[in-house]
């Protein structure tokens, strides 16, 4: 069966401290609500912008409850890349994954390099994040096919083709656009999918629509995820998250952090009675 992969948000207190037991029913939530794994220190978790000791912590916090988990390690410290993977390897989950070094000009093999060092590092296997919008480096599946070690990959990219291609090297490959959820459940390993954070019983149900073979109602109800999906750009896509997880889901999971920045007041009710709108239709 397809997965359904979340790439969990970080809660952070008013003093910008993650809140481990926010994290924690955050988790239990969404283990309820039918999802499978747990990426750990994505982009929705602004891993970028924790610090090594806070991803260990947002790690130890998760596997609390679950060790279904993929633990994102990338830094462009590499020290502190392969202190990330050896504090995995004392752990039980099932990968840890990298995004390319991004912001400096680097050639090819430097990133080969850089995946390697991990790989000969981990007990566990590696997954590659492939975020080209995110990082300016696109680790193609040529580029992946010469790493060698990759065992899976995230590739957050609008270009499904572009996605498809890693199948030939025979590894677990997912999307991570909450839009393409169809096309991954119906033809990838899973989806990775951010808004699952907020909605992940509607990620669940579409699942079970394609599983059924009802591709009309997985097509409405993809419809409907992009239709809220798309209203929180404006606002923020991660800041967002943590007003509709209280709204949808039922408990707080904090705030956010500078400089994913807390929305006002008249944003959070306007945020909401719009996807309220949305979310109450009926497929």
């Amino acid at each position: 069966m397809a997965e359904i992969i979340v790439p969990i948000l970080t809660p952070f207190n008013e003093k910008g401290e993650i809140d481990g037991e926010k994290v924690k029913t955050h988790v239990q939530n969404l283990l309820r609500k039918g999802v499978d794994i747990i990426f750990v220190n994505g982009t929705t978790g602004v891993g970028p912008a924790l610090s090594k000791d806070e991803k260990r912590k947002m790690l130890d916090y998760v596997l609390d409850v679950t060790n279904k988990v993929i633990f994102q390690v990338g830094s462009l410290n590499m020290k502190e890349v392969l202190e990330l993977v050896n504090y995995a390897n004392e752990r039980d989950m099932i990968a840890v994954a990298s995004y390319p070094p991004y912001y400096f000009s680097i050639p090819k093999d430097f990133v080969v390099k850089y995946f390697k060092e991990i790989c000969s590092a981990s007990k566990h296997p590696v997954y590659l994040y492939n975020y080209p919008g995110a990082t300016g480096k696109d680790v193609d599946v040529n580029l992946a096919k010469e790493i060698g070690c990759i065992k899976g990959v995230k590739d957050t990219n609008p270009d499904f083709a572009h996605t498809i291609r890693y199948k030939e090297l025979g590894i677990k490959t997912y999307n991570g656009l909450e839009n393409l959820a169809i096309a991954s459940l119906s033809i990838l390993d899973g989806t990775v999918v951010g808004a699952g954070n907020y909605m992940p019983e509607l990620f669940s149900q579409l699942r079970e629509y394609i599983k059924a073979g009802d591709m009309r109602k997985a097509l409405d109800l993809q419809l409907k995820i992009n239709e809220i999906d798309g209203t929180t750009i404006p606002y923020g896509k991660i800041s967002s998250m943590y007003y509709l997880v209280k709204e949808l889901q039922g408990y707080d999971v904090g705030v956010p952090r500078p400089p994913m920045y807390p929305l006002e007041e008249d944003k959070v009710k306007e945020l909401i009675e719009k996807v309220r709108k949305i979310w109450n239709k009926s497929e």
